[in-house]
């Protein structure tokens, strides 16, 4: 690994409520005000592992440069059993090729090839739903992030 490949932590702006959110991330500088995500976010939305995003304005969301891929999925709960969240990152794993990238509390963000199609995507988290009761959500599809009832695809993961 080279220098270039070191890892860093990055701010990421998520939203400003009585002042800007920023989530930290684990990132490789790729060049002035560039990185690529070495994890998917938990609060961050637009973003996955292996995205390329640029930061030049620390208080604005990150412009995403190139997709790495991933869609990033996010489960958001009180609480959930560590047995529960350690048989879903085995499953997710196994069955998607993905990776649980973050817990926090009750809160999960896992990186998922959009190799696998959205219909297998669906189907597997659907069933996750259905065995503990927790819903499951895309937090990098959406146009417009900053709008929760504008539903507007991105269809990033459609182009080749």
């Amino acid at each position: 690994m080279d220098d270039k490949e070191v890892p860093v932590l990055i701010q990421v702006f998520v939203s400003d409520d009585d002042g800007p959110v920023f989530e930290e991330l684990p990132a490789v500088a790729m060049g002035q005000d560039t990185y690529e995500l070495l994890s998917s976010p938990g609060l961050a939305l637009n973003l996955a592992r292996g995205d390329v995003i640029s930061i030049k304005n620390k208080n604005a969301h990150a412009e995403v440069l190139k997709r790495g891929g991933n869609f990033c999925i996010h489960i958001y709960a009180d609480f959930i059993p560590e047995d529960v969240i350690a048989q879903l990152e085995t499953d997710v794993g196994n069955e998607l090729g993905g990776t649980l990238d973050g817990v926090f509390e009750g809160n999960l963000s896992l990186a998922v090839p959009s190799s696998n199609g959205m219909d297998s995507i669906n189907e597997f988290f659907d069933r996750f739903r259905e065995k503990t009761g927790l819903e499951w959500y895309y937090s990098n599809v959406y146009k417009n992030i900053d709008d929760e009832e504008d539903e507007t695809l991105l269809n990033w993961w459609l182009q080749s």
